[in-house]
């Protein structure tokens, strides 16, 4: 049986999300994170009120790094990141609402439990929070 073809919506939406990370990708090419032309970056409110770490901090730095070819910066900074893209890209390929709803819950709880570790002031699990911003 053959997999159906994309609507013209849903093609709508990807060229939408693909133009919006075009963008950002070469936004952050220009002005990466940490340098003084990037102070218009907004800052973690999260951490700005409870002092911890979301599990987006070190996001912006994440895929700047990854743009930069520095995949293990990219790392430090969002362990998350990268397996997020990965998932979010088998979601949108894959097409099965199954498949997507358990990833989604295999997700919450990486990202509960991401959160959580990233948290914990000892070593290993202050590896896991972001670098400290410049």
């Amino acid at each position: 049986m053959k997999k159906p073809h994309f609507t013209r919506e849903e093609l709508t939406r990807l060229a939408i999300v693909l133009v919006l990370a075009a963008a950002v990708c070469v936004i952050l090419l220009l002005a990466p994170p940490g340098g003084s032309h990037a102070k218009w970056l907004p800052k973690c409110y999260f951490h700005e009120l409870t002092g911890l770490h979301c599990p987006g901090c070190g996001a912006t730095r994440a895929i700047s790094a990854l743009l930069h070819g520095d995949i293990a910066a990219s790392l430090h900074n969002n362990l998350l990141l990268i397996p997020a893209i990965v998932c979010g890209c088998l979601i949108f390929v894959k097409r099965n609402r199954k498949f997507a709803l358990k990833t989604g819950y295999v997700v919450l709880i990486a990202v509960v439990a991401f959160t959580i570790l990233r948290n914990i002031p000892c070593m290993p699990f202050t590896l896991l929070a972001p670098v400290p911003a410049p």
